[in-house]
C-alpha cells in the first residue's frame, strides 16, 4: 500500500523571526523611555520596564545589557535614534540647498522642536545616570559635541553678514532641551509658543541682537 507523501516543510524564515524581534525591542525602548520620564533615573527599574512591556527580566537584560544599555535604547527611541545621531539628522535637512537664510532657519526650528519636545524629559535622567554610569558619560560627551558642531553650522548657515561673535555659544544655549523642559513645565509653554521666541531669539542671537 503507498503511504501519503509527507507534507512538505514550510522553510524557517528568519527575517520574519528578526522582524518580530526587533519590533518588541523597540515597544520595550518606548515603554522604558516613558518610565524613565515619569521615574526618573533611580526610580525606573529593569524589573518595572519588564513588567509594563510585559517581558521577562531576563529579556530585557539579554537584550540591552543592563539599565545603562536600556537607557540608550529608550533615548534614541524618543528622538534620533534612528537617524543616525543628532549631526547626521542635522545633515539630512539640507539647509545649505535653500538660498534663504530665513526659509532655513524655519526649517532648522521645526526641526529642533521635533526634539526637543520627546527628548527633554529624557535629559535630566540622563545627567542623574551619567552620575553613576561610565557608558552614560560618554554619551553626554557625545551628545555635547554633536550639538555644539550643529549650532557652528546652523550660525554660517543661517547669519544675515559676519555672525555676532557670541553666536555659537548663545544658539548652543537656546537650544538646549533644558530650556524647552523649563519653559513647559514651569511657565506652561506649549509647544508653538516655544517656536516663536526661538526663531526670534536665534535670529537675535546669531545677527548682533537685531530682532526681526
Amino acid at each position: 500500500m503507498e503511504h501519503d507523501a509527507a507534507p512538505a516543510r514550510r522553510p524557517y524564515d528568519a527575517s520574519r523571526r528578526r522582524a518580530a524581534a526587533e519590533q518588541r525591542r523597540q515597544r520595550v525602548a518606548e515603554v522604558a523611555a516613558r518610565l524613565f520620564a515619569e521615574h526618573g533615573w533611580n526610580g525606573t527599574t529593569l524589573a518595572l520596564v519588564a513588567g509594563e512591556a510585559e517581558v521577562s527580566v531576563e529579556w530585557v537584560t539579554k537584550g540591552f545589557g543592563g539599565k545603562a544599555g536600556l537607557f540608550m535604547a529608550a533615548f534614541a527611541s524618543a528622538g534620533l535614534g534612528r537617524r543616525g545621531g543628532l549631526l547626521n539628522a542635522f545633515h539630512e535637512l539640507r539647509l545649505e540647498d535653500d538660498p534663504d537664510p530665513d526659509a532655513r532657519l524655519d526649517r532648522f526650528v521645526e526641526f529642533a522642536c521635533g526634539i526637543v519636545e520627546p527628548m527633554g524629559p529624557l535629559v535630566g535622567v540622563l545627567l542623574s545616570g551619567a552620575e553613576q554610569d561610565p557608558t552614560l558619560r560618554d554619551l553626554v560627551r557625545t551628545a555635547h559635541l554633536s550639538h555644539a558642531a550643529v549650532c557652528e553650522e546652523l550660525v554660517r548657515l543661517v547669519a544675515v553678514g559676519e555672525p555676532a561673535p557670541d553666536a555659537v555659544d548663545e544658539v548652543y544655549l537656546l537650544t538646549r532641551a533644558e530650556v524647552y523642559q523649563t519653559l513647559a513645565q514651569h511657565r506652561g509653554w506649549t509647544i508653538e509658543r516655544y517656536a516663536a521666541w526661538l526663531r526670534r531669539s536665534l535670529r537675535a542671537a546669531v545677527d548682533h541682537g537685531t530682532t526681526y
